[in-house]
């Protein structure tokens, strides 16, 4: 079976505490037949999970400045919970436990969101900028991987949307030392404008929406992914929508893919996060139809 997993968020029920949260978002992605789950990123949203553990940034009025030099104070939140789920998995399940992927909000999606308000950084195309930031990645990433997590995801949405790719390409470069475990890049929405340029970024897996976003079919091929030594994460149900796809309809996507770049190149999940949907039920539901289709897959 193609491997399965989840872009990483999934939706949180306030009645829950924070890892009664995680144990929801662990279970149901383990009852769907998701082979390589995340925690559930339960707790805030994907800047504040590490602007939090960033010196330099700072919350004002609800948004995050910028106001000094960015460095990394050692702790992760994230890494915590990763552990803890780390632990629950091999008391429940043991050997037949899933894989865990770690999730790192990227150098240039929390450069640009946060305001820029300080004097040590020359504007947002300064390269120190974003080496800064790509160190704060690889020392995040670093504290993940002790915690137990088989794989690490770099979300970059910025990509799709307008980046300074030279410097970004950069900044994964420093995110990715000694980091020997799989590295996934997710880029969601339009990626034909970015894609060839994504071919050379220092990661193992580019991972992108295509049900949503069936116009990013037109930019890949199996030569361009080989070439690269890459794999292609294939969203094949969407995030952005609680309607839920028929199976055949998301078995004709994968094959689409299939017929594309090969079946040995790929990997499947959703679009995008699944907080969105606000619904753990109908996030459950698109993860249980996903697999489906996955395992129906020739």
């Amino acid at each position: 079976m193609l491997l399965a997993t989840v872009i990483g968020s999934f939706p949180r029920l306030e009645n829950l505490d924070f890892r009664d949260n995680i144990l929801l978002a662990v279970e149901s992605q383990i009852k769907a037949g998701i082979n390589l789950i995340s925690d559930g990123q339960t707790r805030a949203d994907m800047i504040t999970y590490f602007a939090e553990h960033a010196k330099g940034f700072q919350s004002k009025n609800g948004k995050w400045h910028i106001t000094d030099r960015i460095e990394h104070d050692g702790k992760s939140i994230a890494a915590e919970d990763l552990g803890w789920v780390k632990k629950y998995l091999k008391e429940k399940y043991g050997g037949k436990a899933p894989l865990l992927k770690g999730i790192v909000t990227g150098p240039v999606t929390m450069v640009m969101s946060g305001l820029l308000k300080t004097k040590v950084y020359k504007g947002y195309r300064d390269p120190e900028l974003y080496n800064d930031m790509g160190q704060f990645v690889n020392t995040e990433a670093q504290l993940q991987l002790e915690a137990g997590v088989d794989a690490i995801q770099i979300d970059e949405p910025y990509y799709s949307v307008g980046a300074p790719m030279d410097l970004a390409r950069e900044a994964v470069r420093i995110a990715r030392k000694n980091v020997k475990k799989p590295i996934h890049l997710h880029v969601c929405g339009d990626i034909t404008k970015v894609f060839d340029t994504l071919l050379d970024f220092p990661v193992d897996v580019l991972s992108h929406a295509f049900a949503g976003y069936p116009v990013n079919f037109n930019v890949i091929s199996k030569d361009k992914l080989v070439k690269a030594k890459k794999k292609l994460g294939v969203g094949c149900v969407r995030s952005d929508t609680p309607e839920l796809e028929e199976v055949p309809s998301v078995i004709e996507l994968l094959r689409k893919a299939i017929e594309l770049v090969g079946k040995e190149n790929i990997i499947t999940h959703p679009d995008c996060g699944l907080r969105g949907l606000k619904s753990d039920k109908i996030a459950a539901e698109k993860m249980i139809r996903m697999v489906k289709a996955v395992k129906e897959v020739k």
